[in-house]
């Protein structure tokens, strides 16, 4: 049933990490996206798409990684690590659905990093293959599991342990020549602890000293001539590469169990004997190109003909870093020096806090970064220019999405995070092809310095937002956004009676402050000459755009001006609400006693406070305006709403209370968290901590409860009403704390309620729902955001056929 509901959209960051994203010779990204993994597909529509997200983990991802095969073949597991103290082994269902075959449990403490290796000879598409998995712990050990052929499960053969080092990074790879597997640990006591094994357990060989710091990550690659080279990244800002090649027998070595002892690398050979070889170590090179710690280590991947043998090419690898540089290293087989041939990222903002890992694309011509914060870069390879342009990659929210509207005309999605930022997200529709329409985030206009809490969008381009903070900060499109809004979605922008002359052209976020200044035309800069920081120049840059942008592009050049702050309560803002014709926002703050829980409704035409609204003693968790304006709902943490009715008179507009619940006609016991309006403002519903969602009939009498629905166990986080009739029935999405959504239609004259599907964690979200907002031109388009970071968009329309 869940197949029929398709995701239009989903907006999400990568988890913090070297090892959180990962991209396979399938041509798929993996990437942790909070306990999710999020599986995206750069081609899709030439414009790319998460196609889905698989949720299994209970805390956080730290590690993604697909299991290669040796020949070159396409991907179809890979290995997810969590702070849950647990790994997961994912294998292709079918399609592109993956499930968790195997669970892997027994480290005492988070789970960093894992790698695979197949171990058999490829099989049938059904049968598993022998796979070796290792995974390391912050229990400073490295745990080695083996799947045997055909079988799902898995079994601990070997615990390594580091004593007090912890290990950063683990990789796989089978020495020259021989079955056996090299296995290379980099630690945070800066050392790279080299293991080998062929049929029994894996025994110590070696120990390469070098690095000064912490070793971040290792990656390891096969040269045309059969050695193997091992790339290491170290925080002392350094690159080490180290040979391992086929040796003859020296007159002492180390053989598998009797380990050369530690000690700083030399000119001369370090040998080791395993598979029947002997083995030379030694280091071939140190790369000094960055100015911060090295985070991020990556091979250009092995090509192979269509007959599985290895094609030669130039040997390059990526490495990216702190200083906000990602470099592709290409080796002169002239001069047999490692070059510096591409710095990507050197249009990073301000903003940007370095990359904290890279790779490379199956062909070796694309680049993906991700970033401290979780933004993804991506740049391809022209040939016939020889230049790199940037691509448009996925985006989203590095922390919790509190909020969530559509503009009024449904022409954009609005969101506001615990990230400090806002974002719009809308369709880019290209004429030519329509089916090619894809959804991405298109504008950033408020990069705030408090977590933001809530947003209120009005029809003029205009929106209200809400953060930790005691004021509301009032914002207006300019000129720039009309112009791309119009291009990119095809519609046509308003201008509120204006012809734009008179509205500013973009927005600069000065140095050391809050709010957005207008620019009156691209160019416009402002200089900041605080002490003791250097002299920095913000500048606004116009950016005329035929596709989305960019992060670099969305960070320093998508600001909208700030037109009004508005003050007036005592504690930070909570909940925010535009009315219906655009006259009226109506504002709540946190409050513990009654004299801060009041309601304030301003003129959004002077911005001035118009009235103050007294009903609840806690904090407003919600408000809402009735579709046909008459009414402003309110509920609270005080586990009641309030109904206040605009009333029109001679001296002026204004809003009174009509009706309250309490503690005898309230039905809810626990804190109500959400409301919503039916579309024909006859109804409106309340969702609590309890589990209950409960429908109310519009009426100024004292309050019945028209039909309620009981969820035993649940937490009902959000509720949204459709904005139509389903077959003549209202239409009510409801979200948990669990992060499932269920639709149910009701029936207002039999009070039935019907559940027409419930949306799992993969398809939803994996945390709370935070809020749902349908389409307000079309019921059968649903957004919603979580506490998972996600913002996604649902086409519901197969339900109501």
């Amino acid at each position: 049933m869940t197949d029929m509901v398709k995701t239009i959209y989903t907006s999400c960051s990568c988890n913090h990490g070297p090892h959180t994203a990962d991209w396979g010779r399938n041509g798929l990204i993996l990437y942790g996206v909070c306990n999710a993994v999020a599986l995206y597909d750069i081609k899709f529509a030439d414009a790319g798409k998460i196609l889905s997200t698989f949720c299994h983990h209970k805390r956080r991802v730290t590690s993604v990684r697909w299991v290669r095969d040796h020949n070159g073949s396409e991907e179809k597991e890979f290995i997810s690590t969590s702070l849950d103290r647990t790994a997961v082994v994912w294998s292709l269902e079918g399609g592109l659905k993956y499930h968790p075959s195997a669970v892997l449990t027994g480290h005492r403490e988070n789970v960093k990093v894992a790698d695979g290796i197949y171990v058999s000879e490829k099989s049938s598409s059904t049968a598993r293959r022998s796979l070796i998995v290792v995974t390391a712990s912050v229990d400073c050990s490295v745990k080695i599991w083996k799947r045997n052929e055909n079988e799902d499960s898995f079994t601990n053969e070997q615990t390594l342990n580091f004593g007090r080092a912890t290990i950063l990074c683990t990789r796989l790879h089978f020495l020259p020549h021989s079955r056996s597997i090299l296995l290379a640990c980099a630690s945070d006591d800066s050392k790279i602890h080299l293991f080998a094994a062929e049929s029994s357990d894996f025994v110590k060989v070696d120990c390469l000293v070098g690095h000064k710091d912490f070793v971040w990550a290792v990656d390891i690659t096969a040269t045309d001539s059969g050695d193997l080279l091992l790339a290491s990244a170290s925080q002392d800002c350094t690159i080490r590469l180290w040979r391992l090649s086929i040796c003859e027998e020296p007159s002492t070595h180390s053989s598998v169990g009797n380990m050369v002892p530690e000690k700083a690398i030399k000119l001369e050979n370090r040998v080791f004997y395993a598979g029947g070889c002997f083995y030379a170590v030694e280091m071939d090179a140190v790369l000094t190109g960055h100015e911060g710690g090295v985070y991020g280590i990556n091979w250009a991947p092995a090509k192979f003909s269509e007959s599985g043998e290895k094609l030669e090419q130039p040997m390059m690898f990526l490495s990216s870093s702190m200083d906000k540089l990602a470099i592709v290293w290409r080796l002169n087989k002239t001069s047999h020096t490692w070059e510096d041939t591409v710095y990507l990222g050197e249009d990073a903002s301000e903003m940007q806090l370095g990359f904290s890992g890279g790779k490379f694309g199956p062909d070796g011509l694309s680049v993906l970064i991700h970033g401290f914060h979780g933004s993804l870069h991506m740049w391809d390879f022209h040939p016939e220019s020889g230049h790199w342009k940037p691509l448009v990659p996925v985006g989203g929210h590095f922390d919790e999405v509190r909020d969530i509207q559509w503009e009024p005309h449904g022409t954009f999605l609005m969101s506001v995070s615990k990230d400090q930022t806002t974002r719009i997200h809308a369709p880019w529709v290209r004429p030519e092809n329509c089916e090619s329409t894809t959804w991405h985030e298109l504008a950033r206009p408020q990069v705030h310095g408090y977590d933001l809490t809530s947003i209120a969008v009005f029809s003029n381009y205009t929106f209200a937002s809400g953060a930790e903070e005691k004021l509301v900060r009032v914002f207006k499109a300019p000129k720039y956004f009309h112009g791309n809004i119009s291009r990119l979605c095809q519609v046509n922008s308003p201008f509120v009676g204006e012809d734009g002359g008179s509205l500013p052209f973009g927005a600069i976020s000065p140095a050391l402050g809050l709010s957005n200044k207008a620019v009156s035309g691209p160019g416009d800069m402002e200089v900041c000459q605080s002490k003791p920081r250097k002299p920095c120049t913000v500048k606004c840059v116009y950016v005329d755009f035929r596709e989305p942008p960019t992060e670099e592009v969305l960070q320093q050049n998508t600001l909208w001006p700030e037109i009004r702050k508005l003050y007036g309560h005592g504690f930070e803002i909570y909940a925010l609400a535009a009315h219906p014709s655009g006259k009226y926002l109506a504002s709540a703050c946190k409050a513990t006693r009654a004299e801060f829980a009041g309601i304030v409704i301003w003129n959004a035409e002077t911005w001035k406070q118009h009235q103050m609204l007294m009903s609840h003693v806690l904090t407003v968790t919600q408000l809402e305006f009735s579709p046909d304006g008459q009414y402003l709902l309110s509920v609270s943490r005080d586990r009641r709403w309030s109904l206040f009715r605009l009333v029109n008179s001679v001296q002026g507009d204004s809003f009174e209370l009509v009706v309250s619940t309490d503690q005898d006609n309230g039905v809810h016991g626990r804190i109500i968290w959400t409301c919503s309006w039916s579309h024909d403002s006859q109804y409106f519903a309340t969702g609590s901590r309890e589990g209950k969602v409960v429908i109310w009939p519009c009426s100024i009498g004292p309050p019945v409860c028209s039909s309620l629905v009981e969820l035993k166990g649940q937490s009902v986080t959000a509720v949204a009403f459709a904005p139509s009739f389903i077959a003549d029935k209202y239409v009510l999405a409801v979200g948990l704390e669990c992060g499932t959504i269920s639709i149910y239609t009701w029936h207002p004259d039999s009070k039935e309620w019907s559940e027409l599907i419930q949306l799992d964690n993969d398809i939803a979200h994996h945390l709370a729902v935070k809020r749902l907002t349908f389409r307000p031109t079309d019921s059968s388009v649903l957004a919603s955001c979580g506490s998972d970071r996600l913002v996604k968009i649902y086409d519901l329309s197969p339900l109501y056929i």
